[in-house]
């Protein structure tokens, strides 16, 4: 059980400088909230001076100071006045020309697999003008009280005799605090919802009943606050985002200094492509190693190796659980790429039987390449002994693996691991033998999409991968555009994607020039917005359902198809691969056999973006999973409506709401181990639709 910091603890500190800083420090969102019960009327002495700028250099202890300004009616109304301002979910976040704006909400439902407010505490932050961000301290900092996260606002709601006896023991008079008491009542409603949308706010349309909806995303307070704190505790990967005007984005900013923290998880793609070569048979003949020993000296499979040896260390037998079961996916990971050149040759191999005699003048029968190459499928299990000392011989003579080579604990791992990936070699081999089979249902398939300057910063909590929200987009502005052209009613009901080449964008873009103002008659530009963007090379394999005669009429309009592919993606450019590419960048297939004998093709370098079913209840157990298993990535997955569809100014649609964004989590998968696992688990896995609901709109798995 976790024990909060009570103020006495701080009270105890000698030094009156680092006492002050401590104090400060305990009554910002970015840290755990301090525990005040039984301290009432010290604690309102440091939310009283905490008002005061701190350049003054204010002892926040100084009672004679707190007794003055309670008595100073004007400055007390000043505070008071901020309290309407405090709101669940930022509006002006991260753009501050949005204005005379604010949001305060009840919690959304809480859902199994996704991170939103709901499964966090309930607390409220500040955000109005910046030059009276001070004032807002007395009412709005947060605090535990009587074991619950309060806040002086919502305490004294029910006017609490522990408080009561606080105002007056500064010298406030009963009945000025019963004042105070109700007006803060009165201007703290349940829910404050503006009647017009504000022309700097971002509106997307998602559908709706028979038409579409417009949503402004907005982020909660709640989340923002808790990812600030783990990010001070370093319990995960962070990037950080900077504002120049710290103050007018709201209290949470200006107390971080303008630099505010979100998670940073980007995919794991390789820089180096691995394909399928002809070079790969004369690399043998060479008398080369088809292993790719690098593998087995990497840190990432050290860092596994011993976060597996050292899983009883882990909090709790589900911990141990969830470490031990993502260690040892992990560990097979490597081993397939470690495998990855054989499993390729011995596919090829299959069906081109004179290559083998091309082996056999090679003079490398004795090799353990070979066997593994020409054995039979019954054979294959033999080489298991072999191949599990090879591994362990080549990680005796890393550096960074040296120390795990022949460890009692992980041979049997290893066997098991080189078990499972031999043995569905043998069937996935099996499987690119049967016949195709075509049928009503139709695939695109689009192969190596380029996008420069896509949004990488998928939600304001999480940069890396880019939004599913925004794939399912792209797909359904592809969807209205092709049915337009051709007249059909085509649906694209669902997609897999394949990331081969990711990187972030480094520098800030400039924005562009426009009319801006209080009248919106100045020519010039608006003010930096830091922000993450990234490139990323993909494939996007695209279900399509219709009509039968819809279908037959899209299978002879390919360049029609192409012309309607969009041009854009989560806010970046898109192309398709250039005309010196080999191979034809979109295809048409009815057959899932035929499909997949494509995607085995794909190279080993990129990742596939995949559903998972891990499931988490706080921010703290999100950045666990993140931490054992390298392989997940936090990412949007949709939103949450907060107020129901309503007719508001300024909406691009006829009915418009605010929507919480929320973070779930992917699986980045290697394309060797999709490969492995076969077609059935693929075409049942890997694809992702957006479920609609009136209380979500939610990517899942289909």
């Amino acid at each position: 059980m976790v024990v909060n910091t009570h103020i006495r603890t701080l009270l105890d500190i000698d030094d009156i400088p680092t006492k002050v800083r401590a104090l400060r420090r305990a009554f910002t969102a970015y840290t755990e909230s301090i525990d005040l019960t039984g301290e009432e009327a010290l604690a309102l002495i440091v939310l009283v001076n905490l008002t005061h700028p701190k350049k003054n250099d204010v002892d926040l202890l100084d009672i004679k100071l707190a007794r003055k300004t309670l008595k100073n009616q004007s400055y007390i109304n000043s505070c008071i006045n901020e309290v309407p301002w405090m709101h669940t979910h930022n509006l002006k976040y991260p753009d501050i020309r949005v204005s005379r704006q604010n949001l305060r909400v009840k919690v959304p439902p809480l859902h199994s697999g996704i991170l939103s407010s709901a499964n966090c505490y309930r607390t409220l932050g500040w955000s109005h003008d910046s030059a009276k961000i001070n004032f807002s301290k007395l009412f709005c900092c947060h605090f535990i009280w009587q074991n619950k996260i309060r806040c002086l606002a919502d305490i004294l709601c029910d006017m609490p005799i522990e408080w009561k006896k606080a105002f007056n023991k500064l010298g406030m008079p009963v009945n000025q605090f019963e004042d105070i008491c109700t007006r803060i009542k009165g201007l703290l409603p349940d829910e404050t919802v503006p009647n017009a949308v504000d022309r700097y706010s971002i509106q997307v349309r998602m559908p709706y009943h028979d038409g579409y909806v417009a949503i402004t995303p907005v982020l909660s307070h709640a989340v923002q606050a808790e990812i600030q704190q783990a990010a001070i505790k370093k319990q995960g990967s962070f990037t950080q985002l900077k504002f120049t005007r710290p103050a007018s984005v709201s209290e949470l900013v200006a107390s971080l200094g303008g630099s505010i923290y979100a998670l940073n998880y980007p995919p794991r793609t390789q820089s180096r492509v691995f394909t399928k070569s002809d070079n790969v048979l004369h690399q043998l003949l060479s008398q080369k190693s088809l292993f790719r020993h690098q593998v087995l000296s990497r840190v990432q499979f050290a860092k596994v190796i011993d976060e597996l040896l050292s899983n009883s260390v882990a909090l709790t037998l589900k911990q141990r659980r969830q470490q031990k079961i993502a260690c040892l996916k992990q560990i097979r990971k490597f081993l397939a790429e470690w495998l990855e050149q054989i499993i390729d040759l011995r596919t090829e191999l299959k069906d081109k039987s004179f290559l083998i005699k091309s082996l056999e003048l090679g003079h490398i029968i004795d090799s353990l390449e070979f066997r593994l190459l020409t054995f039979s499928d019954a054979q294959l299990p033999e080489l298991l002994g072999p191949l599990l000392g090879l591994l362990n011989t080549e990680m005796s003579n890393s550096i960074s693996t040296g120390q795990y080579a022949f460890h009692q604990k992980l041979m049997p791992t290893f066997r098991k691991s080189l078990k499972w990936l031999i043995t569905h070699s043998v069937s996935e081999a099996t499987h690119a033998q049967y016949s195709e089979i075509e049928s009503t249902q139709r695939y695109f398939y689009l192969k190596g999409i380029r996008v420069f300057d896509a949004q990488a910063l998928s939600t304001p909590y999480c940069a890396g991968v880019p939004s599913l929200t925004a794939v399912w987009g792209m797909m359904h502005n592809f969807q209205r555009r092709l049915n337009e052209r051709l007249g059909t009613q085509l649906r694209m009901t669902s997609f897999s994607w394949f990331i081969r080449q990711f990187s972030f964008v480094k520098g800030k873009k400039l924005p562009e020039l426009g009319m801006h103002g209080t009248a919106g008659k100045e020519f010039r530009r608006p003010g930096i917005i830091d922000n993450r963007y990234c490139d990323l090379v993909f494939d996007l394999i695209i279900h399509i359902d219709g009509y039968e005669q819809d279908l037959e009429d899209l299978d002879n309009q390919l360049e029609i198809v192409k012309s309607s592919f969009p041009a854009s993606f989560a806010g970046g450019v898109m192309h398709p691969p250039g005309l010196d590419e080999p191979g034809d960048w979109c295809d048409l297939y009815k057959s899932e056999t035929a499909l997949f004998a494509q995607l085995k093709k794909l190279p080993l370098s990129g990742q596939w973006v995949m559903p998972t079913k891990f499931n988490f209840v706080n921010v703290d157990q999100l950045l666990y999973l993140l931490d054992v298993n390298t392989s997940l990535c936090p990412v949007m997955f949709g939103y949450l409506p907060l107020t129901k569809p309503d007719k508001r100014a300024g909406s691009i649609e006829p009915l418009h709401c605010y929507a919480e964004t929320v973070i779930g989590i992917v699986e980045c998968t290697s394309a060797i181990e999709v490969r492995l696992q076969g077609q059935v688990n693929y075409f049942n896995r890997a694809f992702w639709m957006l479920e609609a609901k009136e209380q979500s709109m939610l990517m899942k798995r289909i």
